[in-house]
């Protein structure tokens, strides 16, 4: 019996193939958006010290990591991280108009993941639910008489630990990246803050998780974000407990 499990387990096949720098997606990624890239490859880097933490399926998280945002291959000036100086097409479009098209990447993604065979329907789900029902707050903020409902992402939530940390990494990362570029970064306060605001929306409620896995990934943030911008963390305050509104 102990031998068929060894090989049941050994059958399982690898992904790290999908990791490869030469598999013809990943360079396609590359090519045509090199900023949402490298924020993929950034949130990867991420997503290993909580997969440790956690004891995940590190190369699951990672293929998820580094393809979640593949989708935006198909309009890649529309993401800041892709735009040049004073490149920006949508000082030129509606509010809704940039809502529309800044969120269906999210579906985007899964239609070319889906459309191939190497990926598993289970890192699909994980990255069709990385922006759960969050709202597009920026393009949100430009209009007057909007409801923010119209303004959020019409994904699901996330239903799984995996896709609750891809969520709460991606925010992190992006959210990190833009405060250390305009010299505000403050590592406790976008841990915090980010998971916090994550909680008070409702878009962590379908996870089942414990306080202390909460407290490791806090603490697992906190290692990388000090790492990559070399900023000392407080790490007992990075993993305060977040307690929920009744």
């Amino acid at each position: 019996m102990s031998d068929d499990n060894n090989n049941v387990a050994e059958a399982e096949p690898s992904l790290t193939f999908l990791l490869d720098p030469k598999y013809p997606l990943l360079q396609e990624f590359r090519d045509t958006c090199p900023g949402t890239f490298k924020h993929s490859q950034s949130l990867m880097s991420m997503i290993e010290g909580v997969c440790l933490a956690l004891d995940l399926d590190e190369d699951k998280m990672k293929v998820a990591a580094l393809y979640h945002d593949v989708g935006k291959s198909f309009n890649p000036k529309h993401f800041s991280e892709n735009q040049l100086e004073n490149e920006n097409p949508h000082d030129d479009l509606a509010p809704d108009m940039s809502y529309h098209i800044l969120t269906r990447h999210v579906s985007d993604s899964v239609m070319v993941l889906v459309n191939n065979p190497d990926f598993p329907r289970e890192i699909i789900q994980i990255i069709s639910q990385h922006h759960g029902t969050t709202v597009l707050k920026y393009f949100f903020d430009k209009t007057t008489k909007a409801k923010e409902d119209d303004f959020r992402y019409k994904t699901t939530r996330p239903s799984s630990i995996e896709s609750m940390v891809l969520m709460v990494c991606d925010a992190i990362e992006a959210m990190s990246r833009a405060l250390a570029q305009a010299g505000k970064f403050d590592p406790n306060k976008v841990i915090n803050e980010t998971i916090q605001r994550l909680i008070d929306d409702g878009q962590l409620d379908d996870v089942t998780m414990k306080l202390g896995d909460l407290k490791k990934i806090k603490h697992a943030l906190a290692r990388e974000l000090e790492g990559v911008y070399q900023k000392r963390v407080d790490y007992d305050e990075a993993a305060e407990e977040v307690e929920e509104d009744d």
